[in-house]
Formats: structure tokens, C-alpha cells, sequence
């Protein structure tokens, strides 16, 4: 029996960690009985009860787990990884990624005269460097992840994957009777570009009055139950119950299907980007964090994108509205083609069976 543990932020209840657990699961379950899973979470208080001497493979799986604020990679999840690697187990990356670096980074990593400074030791430098050329496979949500690892060894094997929700793909199956705009909103407490949540908000509410008053109906949906509140709150900012849903929160599939009625999509959360992109329905995207850049990017989709720390959010958001409507597919063809790699970069390990046969 081979024993695999998937590391990941599980256990909040909120759907897009939980669907990137899921669909390792899914794609795990394929191998047979000769192989078990166990998961745990990424925070440190958990992590420490676990002995990686315990498992064959160690799998860093999707999400933004490597780091958290005020440091660009935690030196614990390398540790653990780590001493995995000197136990002589196997470790793999599965569409992991790096978030709540500062605006400022964006264009450091992008910018090949420019060199973005690491703050990392050099005991946990040589420690990355040890894992990602003992790693079996490792791919990374995108390129400004990458970048992170390039700039720390050049040498290394890492390729971009995409996020494992590039997974979903549900075919569609009619097309919207109505204007419906699908708008998912929330909070991330303020640690946003801008720390401004409510002057966004307010901003959205002017926008979305603007699309009504063009014809449209405005479906409020959520990802996490800790997102009700401001969900909420912006119903009650737009102020018109004829021509906006009450916000609901759904499971994946209860959320794709209902994103089929919809025009398009409006989204703060990220993973509420992917499952509009699963259920084939355009996007804009809110720019909150550093991870929306990594994931925009991986699809080269910068238009799609509006910066939350922009003084005009209200005019970006109708800009990008006209936008999406005259070059839909163009659009969604381009992204599709991005989903379609990433799922078969992240299927290549599971074709390995893991690499543990």
C-alpha cells in the first residue's frame, strides 16, 4: 500500500480549497486500492502532528499554501517538505502557489531588469533548492510563482500547471435567456490592494445600478459563508430588489449550472473566476491580491481585470463590460486553449501513477 498526504487549506469550509481537495480525490481514486490519502491542513499547528516518515509521497496541493503575510515562503512548509526529502520519501507539487506579496512585486517579476529581493534565509534557500531537484513532478499555479522559484534556482524543473480547478470542465448546455450579470462578492478583511473593501464596494454598487439601468439583472452568489455579510450588504447598496438575487451561497455544481444563465461573471474570490471559466461563462475579475495577477497571467487575460486599488473602479468595471461583450470569443477560445494545457500538465502525475508504481 502506497501512502500519499495532501497538504492544503482544508477544513474552513471554504469551496475553492475544498474543490481543489475534491479533485485530487477524484483523479487519486482512479488508482486502485494499492494506493491510501490522508490530508492536512497547511497551518503550522497541524502540520507539526504529522511525520512525514509516514508517507511515500508528500503532495503540496493547490492553493495559495506556501506563504502568508509578511513572508514570501514559509520556512515550516519547506521544512516539512524537507525533511521528507532526507527520509528518502518523494514530495510533488500540484498547482501550488504564492499570494499577499505587495502591488509593487508585480512588476518587479516581470520586469527582467529589475530584481525582486527574497525575503528568505539562505538556510531555507538552500532548503528549496534541495526539494524542488528531489521533487518528482511540481507545477505551479503561474508564472509570477514561478518567477519567485526562477530567481532562487534558475535550474530548476518547476513548470507552470495551473491551478488543479483548470480540472472542471462542464459543457454548456444553453444560453442565457435574460441580461443576468453573476456577481460574487465578499471580504478578505481589508488585506486587499487598496485596504479600501468598502469604497470597492461602493463602487461595485454604482457600476452594477449603471448595468441595470442598461437592461440587466444582477445574481448575487458567494463561496464562503464568512462572505454572507458584505454579500449582503452590497444588496442592500444596489438597492433594488426587482433586479438583484438575494446573495446564495452553492456548492461547485449547484454553481456551475446556475452560472450557465449568466452573461458573464464579476468576481472578488479566485476560485469563483475558475468555476466560471469551468461552467464556459466570461469573467471579470476583482484585483485583490497578488494570487488574481498569478492566475490572470497564466491565462494572459490582463484585460479581464480590474485593479482594487484603482481610484475608478466604477468606470474600469463598465470599460471592461464593453470590452468582454464585443470580443467574447476571442476571449473565451484563448482561455480555452490555457484550460486545456494546465489539465494535462496536471493529469501528467496520476498518468505516472504518482510516480510511486
Amino acid at each position: 500500500m502506497k501512502r500519499v498526504l495532501y497538504i492544503g487549506w482544508i477544513g474552513f469550509e471554504n469551496l475553492g480549497d475544498e474543490l481543489m481537495y475534491d479533485l485530487f480525490k477524484e483523479h487519486f481514486a482512479v488508482l486502485g486500492e494499492g494506493y491510501s490519502l490522508d490530508f492536512v491542513n497547511v497551518e503550522m499547528k497541524y502540520l507539526k502532528n504529522v511525520s512525514p516518515g509516514d508517507y511515500d509521497l508528500v503532495v503540496l496541493g493547490g492553493g495559495s499554501i506556501l506563504n502568508g503575510p509578511g513572508v514570501t515562503i514559509s520556512p515550516y512548509v519547506i521544512d516539512f517538505l524537507y525533511n521528507a526529502v532526507m527520509l528518502n520519501k518523494k514530495v510533488m507539487m500540484w498547482g501550488t502557489g504564492i499570494d499577499w506579496l505587495p502591488k509593487s512585486s508585480i512588476s518587479l517579476l516581470e520586469n527582467p531588469q529589475e530584481r525582486f529581493l527574497l525575503d528568505i534565509s539562505d538556510l531555507t534557500m538552500m532548503k528549496i533548492r534541495t526539494v524542488f531537484s528531489q521533487s518528482i513532478w511540481s507545477g505551479v499555479r503561474g508564472p509570477l510563482t514561478k518567477k519567485i522559484f526562477d530567481q532562487i534556482d534558475p535550474t530548476n524543473q518547476i513548470e507552470i500547471s495551473g491551478d488543479s480547478a483548470f480540472l472542471l470542465n462542464l459543457e454548456r448546455k444553453k444560453v442565457p435567456e435574460q441580461k443576468i450579470i453573476g456577481v460574487n462578492w465578499g471580504t478578505s478583511f481589508n488585506n486587499v490592494y487598496g485596504q479600501n473593501e468598502e469604497s470597492v464596494e461602493d463602487q461595485l454598487a454604482l457600476a452594477l445600478q449603471t448595468l441595470i439601468a442598461q437592461g440587466y439583472k444582477v445574481h448575487l452568489y458567494l463561496v464562503w459563508q464568512k462572505d454572507m455579510e458584505a454579500s449582503v450588504r452590497l444588496y442592500h447598496k444596489i438597492n433594488d430588489s426587482d433586479h438583484v438575487t438575494m446573495p446564495v451561497l452553492y456548492d461547485q455544481n449547484e454553481l456551475m449550472e446556475r452560472m450557465q444563465d449568466f452573461e458573464y461573471t464579476i468576481n472578488f474570490k479566485l476560485h469563483a473566476n475558475y468555476l466560471s471559466l469551468a461552467a464556459q461563462v466570461p469573467f471579470i475579475a476583482l484585483g485583490y491580491r497578488f494570487k488574481i495577477y498569478d492566475f490572470i497571467k497564466s491565462i494572459e487575460a490582463d484585460s479581464l481585470v480590474v485593479d482594487m486599488d484603482s481610484a475608478t473602479i466604477a468606470e474600469d468595471l463598465l470599460q471592461v463590460h464593453e470590452q468582454l461583450l464585443s470580443n467574447k470569443d476571442t476571449f473565451m477560445s484563448k482561455i480555452e486553449t490555457k484550460r486545456s494545457l494546465y489539465a494535462q500538465r496536471l493529469l501528467e502525475p496520476f498518468a505516472a501513477k504518482l510516480y510511486l508504481h
